[in-house]
């Protein structure tokens, strides 16, 4: 049997297989070619990316915001306004605030956390109060105060003398247990203290002239040196709405003040509640209220010649006569411009904390450009 075998011919030779050289390096160009097209379609498309994620960001917090900011404001000065000195409630603009939570001054206060610390200690009664904070990063501090939906809202006279725990009133028509009262004294030619009080939860409402006893979360015989039983028979009871009670803690009328802190962090200010501002607080106050808020701004707009049947607004910043130095004197001619108020115009600047790569707005921004050139606020952005 023969065996196959292969022999190569002379001037033969084996094929040979691969790339060349140059085969190779073209390659390696295209493979390093379409790799850098694709790293820069990723980039564009992470870069895209983070820009709508961040938007939708900031969207859904400015709407947040100004939703939380427009409730308030809206039911600004509730319970204590309402139809004139007749029947609301409105000789208490300007009073001074003292107010007391389990014994304990809260209002005039020793001095506000930042970024409130620009805002008098002196707290004084008013539905909207804007302070101004110029062009600087944070801008304006807002504050604003409300009652809770109390069931009567027209102030009470007394019936006889004040007691130090007693009101004595002609009626309790609207009065429940652990109601927020104001008693304040009603005079055309001076402002007096505002007191702020609660209502026992021992009480119980009957009919015709009685006494209603304090006691509670914001009961206090005397409070910065006033006392209840130095108001005259001529003072009124204000009813507030409901307070706090061992089921509802929280329950209590809106006294809050709003301000852009650190962080770009709007912060919220409870004027009701001590200040808990350590790191291990339960209920920080003042605390966080929504994110990526980088500045606030805000008008005043005000109806100077009282006459409803115009409607008419003047748009005003909150400097000069309208400053909240001049609108809380506590002077009558103060009250007198606190009610010309009729409405407040809001701007936020909104700022995400994923930076962008490039530049992608200017290094300022005028804000209110729909109003005068006095009116306008130019912001910093860097």
């Amino acid at each position: 049997m023969k065996m196959p075998y292969n022999i190569l011919q002379p001037n033969q030779s084996a094929a040979q297989g691969g790339f060349s050289l140059i085969e190779l390096m073209v390659g390696l160009v295209i493979g390093l070619v379409l790799s850098l097209v694709i790293f820069n379609v990723l980039n564009v498309n992470e870069g895209r990316k983070r820009t709508t994620t961040s938007l939708n960001d900031i969207n859904q917090s400015g709407s947040y915001a100004v939703y939380q900011l427009d409730k308030f404001i809206r039911s600004a000065g509730s319970g204590f306004t309402g139809g004139g000195d007749q029947v609301g409630a409105d000789f208490t603009f300007g009073c001074r605030l003292d107010m007391a939570i389990n014994g304990t001054q809260l209002t005039p206060a020793t001095s506000f956390p930042a970024p409130f610390n620009t805002v008098s200690n002196t707290v004084r009664v008013a539905p909207v109060i804007i302070v101004d904070g110029a062009a600087g990063v944070g801008g304006d501090v807002i504050i604003t105060m409300a009652g809770n939906a109390g069931l009567g809202e027209s102030p009470t006279s007394f019936a006889s003398p004040v007691g130090a725990a007693t009101l004595n009133l002609t009626n309790h028509a609207g009065l429940r247990a652990n109601d927020i009262v104001l008693i304040a004294d009603k005079s055309a030619t001076a402002i007096s203290p505002c007191l702020m009080q609660q209502v026992s939860s021992t009480f119980t409402p009957t009919g015709g002239a009685s006494a209603v006893p304090l006691a509670g979360t914001y009961y206090a015989a005397t409070i910065n040196a006033t006392s209840i039983n130095s108001f005259s028979e001529a003072a009124q009871v204000i009813n507030l709405g409901a307070g706090p009670t061992a089921a509802l803690p929280e329950l209590r009328p809106n006294f809050n003040m709003f301000a852009v802190g650190a962080n770009n962090s709007l912060m919220k200010h409870d004027l009701m509640q001590a200040v808990q501002n350590t790191q291990t607080a339960a209920n920080p106050n003042p605390s966080l209220y929504v994110d990526g808020v980088y500045q606030m701004q805000a008008l005043y707009g005000v109806d100077n010649d009282g006459v409803a049947a115009t409607a008419s607004l003047t748009w005003v910043a909150p400097t000069g006569a309208y400053s909240a130095a001049n609108l809380l004197t506590g002077t009558t001619a103060a009250a007198a411009t606190l009610k010309t108020i009729k409405a407040i115009k809001i701007a936020l600047i909104m700022r995400t904390a994923l930076l962008e790569r490039d530049p992608v707005s200017a290094s300022t921004m005028v804000l209110f450009q729909d109003n005068a050139a006095s009116l306008q606020v130019t912001a910093n952005l860097t």
